[in-house]
C-alpha cells in the first residue's frame, strides 16, 4: 500500500489576520448599508411628519374659517328676524303721530301686542321654550320660590302665581320661573284649640 504524501497547509498569522479583517470589513459594510437605509427611512418619516403637520394646520385654518362663517350666518339670520321686529316698532311709532288721544292709545296697545307676539314667535323659532308653572307642583329644577301663601284651597307646593317666566333652551334651564307657591295653614300662637273645661 502506498501512501501519497499530502501536504497540510497551516495558515500563518497574516492569513488569519487578513481573514478576520475581511470579516470585520464585511460586517462594517453591512452595518453602514443598514445605517444608510435607516437614515433614508428616518428622513422619509420626517418628511411625512412635516406634510401631515402642514395638512393639519391647513385643516385647522379651514375649520376656523368655516366656524366664523357659520357664526356670521347665525348672526345674520337672527338679525334679519330682529329687523322684522324693528319694522313693527317703526310702524307703531308712525301711528303715534295722530292727534286723537283715544286712537293714539289704541294704536299703542295694538302695536305693543303685535311686537310682543312677534318677539315671542321669534324666541320660539330659535328654540326657546317657556316653563309652564301655574297650577303645577313646585320643582326646584325649574322654579324659584319668591313668595309663599297660606291656603286651604290648594295642596302644599302647588304654584299659585308666576311672578317671572322661566325659560329652557336646548334642554337646559337658562332661567328658572319665579313663583308664589301654596303653603298649608299654620295655627298661630294666639289661636288656641278648643279645650274642654
Amino acid at each position: 500500500m502506498k501512501v501519497k504524501n499530502q501536504e497540510v497547509i497551516i495558515p500563518n498569522n497574516d492569513d488569519l489576520a487578513n481573514a478576520a479583517l475581511d470579516e470585520k470589513l464585511a460586517e462594517q459594510e453591512i452595518l453602514r448599508q443598514s445605517l444608510e437605509e435607516k437614515k433614508k427611512q428616518a428622513e422619509e418619516y420626517y418628511n411625512q411628519l412635516l406634510r401631515l403637520k402642514a395638512e393639519f394646520e391647513n385643516y385647522r385654518k379651514r375649520v376656523e374659517k368655516e366656524k366664523e362663517k357659520m357664526y356670521a350666518y347665525g348672526k345674520e339670520t337672527i338679525l334679519m328676524k330682529l329687523v322684522s321686529l324693528l319694522d313693527t316698532l317703526e310702524q307703531a311709532e308712525k301711528n303715534l303721530t295722530t292727534e286723537n288721544e283715544k286712537l293714539k292709545t289704541e294704536n299703542i296697545i295694538k302695536g305693543l301686542s303685535l311686537i310682543t307676539s312677534d318677539f315671542r314667535n321669534f324666541l320660539k323659532s330659535e328654540g326657546l321654550k317657556v316653563i309652564e308653572s301655574v297650577g303645577k307642583k313646585f320643582n326646584p329644577h325649574f322654579h324659584e320660590v319668591v313668595e309663599q301663601e297660606e291656603t286651604e284651597e290648594n295642596e302644599e307646593g302647588i304654584i299659585l302665581e308666576e311672578l317671572q317666566k322661566g325659560y329652557i333652551f336646548n334642554g337646559q334651564v337658562i332661567r328658572p320661573a319665579k313663583v308664589k307657591i301654596a303653603r298649608e295653614l299654620q295655627n298661630t300662637p294666639n289661636e288656641s284649640a278648643d279645650i274642654p273645661e
